[in-house]
Formats: structure tokens, C-alpha cells, sequence
């Protein structure tokens, strides 16, 4: 004997199912997210200028964005500005004047932020030189550096492979 099926059960329609947008959209966003977190904090921290090129170094230690002097064979530069010429630094001084005064200026500046906006003021520079620098040059960037109140210094080089 078989089993008769009920009337409701006879008369039911199926339903079409849908897809659930929402929960698919949530998962799309936080993988997004830490995608852009990801890429963000493994991103260049300078881009060395067209007539430098950085010395190698077996440091495994990553840099910090922290403001940068860069020394070409040509220019000094802060912050990808240019502040003078090599050519124009006085060879009897260990003091490089612009350098100086364009540090001194931005010293004043991250003092005044930090009172302002709570932005710490590391007093941390990142000295960028040319693997060709005269040693007698590089002396007189990290004097000046030093005496404009940046006296945390770091060199950045190329990690060798």
C-alpha cells in the first residue's frame, strides 16, 4: 500500500531562491581592506633621485618616514626639495649654511606641531648619499644635521641580496 501525500504538501509552490548580496559584499570589503593595509605599509618609503645610487649594506632593518636628505653627486636635497648645489659648499666650513637653515626652519615647525597637533618630533633624519660621496661631504651633511636638531641619524642603503 502506498503512502497517499497530503493536500498541502501537494499544493506548495516552489520558491526561487536568490542570492544573498549582502553577506557576499561584507566579505568583498574586509578583504579589500586588508588588502589596501597590506599594500600600504610595505609601500616605498623615498624614491631615490635619477643620479643616485645607494650604496649596499647586509642590514635587515626596515626604514621609518621620517624626513630625508638626500646627497647626489650633483645636489643636496631635503625632502625631495633641492637646497643647493654641491658645487656651492664652502670646502674650509663644516657647517653647510642652507642646509642648516632649511633643517633649523623645519625643526621650528615639527616643535610647532607637536605643541599644536600632538604630532611627536622624532628628531630622526634619513641621510640618503650616493655610493660615491666623498666621505669629507658626508661628514659635513651629518655635522649639520646634528647641529640643526636632528641628531638621530640613519643612512639608508640597498639591502644586498
Amino acid at each position: 500500500m502506498a503512502f497517499i501525500p497530503s493536500k498541502r504538501k501537494k499544493h506548495l509552490l516552489f520558491a526561487q531562491e536568490e542570492l544573498n548580496l549582502t553577506s557576499m559584499m561584507d566579505a568583498m570589503t574586509i578583504i579589500l581592506l586588508f588588502l589596501l593595509k597590506t599594500y600600504s605599509t610595505t609601500g616605498e618609503i623615498i624614491s631615490p633621485a635619477s643620479d643616485l645610487r645607494l650604496p649596499y649594506s647586509l642590514s635587515t632593518q626596515a626604514p621609518h618616514k621620517e624626513l630625508t636628505v638626500s646627497v647626489t653627486r650633483d645636489n643636496i636635497l631635503v625632502s625631495d626639495q633641492r637646497v643647493m648645489m654641491v658645487d656651492d659648499i664652502d670646502p674650509r666650513s663644516t657647517m653647510i649654511g642652507a642646509l642648516y637653515t632649511e633643517l633649523s626652519r623645519r625643526a621650528r615647525e615639527a616643535k610647532q606641531n607637536e605643541i599644536q597637533y600632538a604630532i611627536p618630533f622624532t628628531r630622526e633624519v634619513i641621510v640618503v648619499a650616493d655610493e660615491n660621496v666623498p666621505f669629507q661631504l658626508l661628514f659635513k651633511v651629518i655635522y649639520t644635521c646634528g647641529s640643526s636638531e636632528y641628531d638621530k641619524l640613519r643612512l639608508l642603503t640597498i639591502r644586498e641580496r
